[in-house]
């Protein structure tokens, strides 16, 4: 939204459970032939690249909002059997250099993804938040507790995962949550 206080109507009705999303583009062209090939082909190189946006962005953010760092980030985590598949998580590779670049630390053992879940394209809201029923965890409660966690992804499209997510934390106790992600989809 233009100005930070608005909320779009979809948050209005149904408020989220994360804080807010700080984003630097839309999922369109070129971004949505760079992020499948990053996150599918082993195309790390682009991932780098990604990550550097999206530090830009963010430190941006925060700067010109006078707002403090979050003290944790979270990688959106996957499960080990596609992660097996894929050979790495594509939200680790963005936020190890964001990591570095901010001197924040990164917790990847904390927010677990349970079971396996079918993926979200193409499913509608309903049908989304039935897949991520009891799909994530909370390991380590203690490492979280009180602490502003941004987590982050490549792609946000209806909110629905980064939505479960951040409620397992904030339910494990975490202080608040802030999605940090490439790219959302219109």
């Amino acid at each position: 939204m233009p100005s930070p206080d608005q909320l779009c109507g979809q948050c209005q009705h149904n408020q989220p459970a994360f804080v807010q999303v700080v984003t630097p583009f839309r999922y369109s062209f070129p971004l949505d032939s760079l992020i499948p090939s990053f996150k599918y082909h082993q195309q790390l190189t682009y991932g780098r690249l990604l990550a550097r946006l999206l530090h830009q962005a963010v430190a941006q953010h925060y700067q010109e909002r006078q707002q403090a760092l979050p003290d944790l980030l979270i990688p959106m985590p996957l499960h080990r059997v596609r992660q097996a598949q894929r050979g790495y998580n594509q939200a680790l590779e963005l936020a190890r250099p964001i990591a570095r670049l901010l001197k924040l630390p990164v917790d990847r053992h904390s927010l677990v993804r349970q079971r396996p879940t079918a993926p979200q394209q193409g499913l509608d809201a309903q049908a989304r938040r039935r897949n991520l029923q009891n799909a994530f965890v909370c390991r380590h409660p203690e490492r979280i507790a009180g602490k502003h966690i941004a987590m982050i992804d490549d792609v946000v499209t209806t909110g629905t995962t980064v939505n479960e997510a951040s409620r397992i934390l904030l339910d494990a106790g975490a202080a608040s949550v802030s999605i940090w992600c490439v790219a959302r989809t219109p």
